[in-house]
């Protein structure tokens, strides 16, 4: 089990959504035990001028910004949080560009046995 909700500031686009999501379920993948077909994205788009950081802007500090809330197992180590942490933010920084130093990604961990798939549990 693995959602990334990302709040990213700029236009929508569905270019950068399938290159975002492209690169979460990579990440998942690799760094987060996760599976391709129980991973969910979902992207929301955010107006540059009503992302304020430090009282300004985005729009007129010439940033991007971004912050993601994942919910994962608890089976997850803390060295993978933390490898799975820097790699995503070093990708999406090359796709995204000019980020914001205030950007956040939060890994919030579900006990593995309080979910479902929409199946049954086993």
């Amino acid at each position: 089990m693995a959602i990334f909700t990302i709040k990213l500031s700029g236009n929508k686009s569905f270019s950068m959504t399938e290159c975002i999501s492209e690169i979460i379920l990579e990440m998942n993948v690799k760094y987060l035990r996760g599976r391709k077909e129980f991973t969910v994205v979902i992207v929301e788009y955010l107006a540059p001028d009503l992302w304020v950081v430090g009282g300004v802007p985005l729009s007129e500090q010439d940033k991007n910004c971004f912050i993601m809330h994942v919910s994962v197992s608890d089976l997850v180590s803390k060295e993978e949080k933390k490898i799975f942490i820097t790699e995503t933010f070093k990708s999406l920084n090359l796709i995204v560009g000019d980020l914001h130093d205030d950007c956040y990604i939060n890994i919030h961990q579900v006990d593995h046995d309080s979910f479902s798939y929409n199946r049954s549990f086993n």
